[in-house]
């Protein structure tokens, strides 16, 4: 039994570590801000 537990917190353990990454890379990493200068808004309409 004690070899079950240690196996599903393990592995919920390496699944919370993995999203928390995740997580941090889209907030982090993806920058929102860059956009804009790479591609800016066009001043005129067409």
């Amino acid at each position: 039994m004690g070899l079950y537990i240690s196996t599903v917190a393990g592995f919920f353990a390496v699944i919370m570590i993995s999203m928390a990454m995740f997580i941090h890379y889209l907030r982090i990493g993806l920058d929102s801000s860059s956009s804009v200068r790479v591609d800016p808004k066009p001043n005129e309409k067409f």
